[in-house]
């Protein structure tokens, strides 16, 4: 009874809010692509190389399909060298390196190697020649613009210090 008396005095209660607005976040996916593996118990064979090259040509093909040639892309590399393993972002512009950058946004000096030469074009030209030329190559294509993410290889099996890794990677277009 005291509950009817109670509602009688303040009336209904106050409809339900509405449910929250839907949003919707993009989130780039960045679990690793599957490598492609090449044999570890020897040096390429020519069918390997050639589909390597072949397989390269096309992806190469599909990215410049894409139009982008304004970009930002992080790169690291690393070798038997005395090149810095320091990661750098390079900004590209009509397809050449423009300003280099720290992973930080801030400047990193004049645009240099190793990290100037791995443009996407460069990337997949890399690609290319060490199909052609090292023992051992293993390289894997970003999921969402399909251009080389990751290529490492051994020049010559059974030689100390000729081994060699490139990592690219968090491609911004810029328009």
């Amino acid at each position: 009874m005291g509950g009817a008396l109670v509602m009688a005095c303040h009336g209904a209660p106050p409809p339900a809010p509405p449910p929250p607005p839907l949003v919707v976040t993009v989130r780039r996916d960045t679990t690793p692509p599957p490598r492609r593996v090449t044999r570890q118990d020897g040096p390429l064979n020519q069918a390997e190389r050639d589909s390597i090259v072949n397989e390269s040509r096309t992806r190469r093909a599909a990215w410049r399909a894409r139009g982008i040639s304004d970009y930002r892309i992080r790169i690291a590399v690393g070798c038997f060298c005395p090149w810095p393993q320091t990661p750098a972002i390079i900004e590209v512009r009509q397809g050449v390196a423009a300003q280099l950058r720290d992973t930080t946004g801030r400047g990193f000096g004049q645009v240099r190697e190793p990290w100037s030469v791995y443009t996407v074009e460069g990337l997949f030209d890399a690609v290319e020649q060490s199909a052609r030329r090292s023992d051992i190559v293993e390289v894997a294509y970003d999921p969402i613009f399909g251009y080389p993410s990751y290529l490492r290889g051994i020049g010559k099996l059974g030689l100390p210090d000729n081994w060699f890794w490139v990592k690219a990677s968090e491609l911004t277009p810029r328009h």
